[in-house]
């Protein structure tokens, strides 16, 4: 059943900011794998959330580094109360938590963190890095109108360094494996993020810094020997650019899609910023090459226009 409104110069809103009692709450933990991040983050969190009243949902995301926890409240309940609860019980158990963690948030959810547009670029040809870069592309091309509040890719291919530690080499050398994660962070190397394996374990590194290539990476000097001789990264580990472990897997039709999402900003006309985006869509399809397809997903304007009607 299609819902009436009377607006003004017949403007078509998004439904109005919906003041939902939803929140997330998201923690940046660098270099904690997602093992680490439920048990030494997401657990205690969730241990004094689940102590507040009303609470009809909790869901929790734990990926390299990141955390993100979603606590919906039951409907009827005082919404700026829940917020305070939340952050309060947050702020309660922050100074117990790693000393590591460089960001722990609260967000109050809002009607413009819903996507009003999903754009899929489709190849079963093209590289993982062509429909990255068509990606980033769009992304910016949307970006420029003044209404939209977010662009976002999802399901972007990344590649990661990996580092493969020979335990026989390093025991020869006398070198440990926290000397060589010391060395190697204390390089910031400037790498999409990646991990060292030693066995059966799993280190991620997270790096920052001016080395840029693989060949300055394993000439990393690790230790010098009395007799003066340096042992670089590369005599005692096999060093590789791979392709990162996929956290998304996005497919349109059946083909390898990447994710282009827009969001609109609040109380912004949806149909007019929707002709704006189409105008950017349209400037866009004479870039692709023959095979990247351009497809649309979701569409929010398209369920605006049925479910909404303007009574002059």
């Amino acid at each position: 059943m299609g819902i009436g409104f009377r607006l003004k110069n017949d403007n078509l809103f998004l439904p109005p900011p919906f003041g939902a009692p939803i929140f997330i709450v998201l923690a940046v933990y660098p270099g904690t794998s997602p093992a680490d991040m439920e048990q030494l983050v997401a657990e205690p969190i969730e241990d004094v959330l689940y102590k507040l009243d009303d609470i009809k949902k909790m869901q929790t995301n734990c990926s390299d580094g990141l955390m993100l926890l979603q606590l919906e409240f039951n409907y009827g309940v005082n919404v700026d109360g829940k917020n305070n609860d939340v952050i309060r019980e947050v702020n309660k158990i922050r100074a117990s938590l790693p000393e590591g963690i460089v960001t722990l948030d609260v967000i109050r959810a809002a009607s413009s963190d819903v996507a009003i547009l999903q754009t899929a670029l489709v190849s079963s040809t093209a590289s993982p890095k062509e429909l990255k870069d068509k990606a980033e592309e769009l992304e910016k091309l949307i970006e420029r109108i003044k209404d939209i509040k977010w662009v976002e890719i999802q399901a972007e291919p990344t590649e990661e360094i990996q580092i493969a530690l020979q335990l026989d080499k390093m025991a020869a050398y006398g070198i440990g494996l926290n000397q060589v994660i010391n060395i190697i962070q204390a390089h910031n190397v400037n790498i999409p993020g990646g991990s060292v394996d030693l066995g059966k374990k799993r280190f991620n590194i997270k790096t920052n810094s001016e080395l840029n290539s693989l060949d300055e990476i394993r000439a990393i000097v690790i230790k010098t020997t009395p007799q003066g001789n340096a042992v670089h990264l590369n005599d005692i580990a096999l060093i590789r650019m791979d392709k990162a472990e996929e956290t998304h897997i996005a497919r349109y039709n059946g083909l390898p899609a990447i994710w282009v999402v827009t969001a609109l900003k609040d109380r912004k006309n949806i149909v007019q910023n929707r002709v704006a985006i189409q105008k950017s869509l349209d400037e866009f399809q004479t870039t692709l090459p023959d095979h990247i397809k351009m497809e649309t997903s979701f569409d929010q304007e398209k369920n605006v226009q049925k479910t909404l009607w303007v009574r002059n």
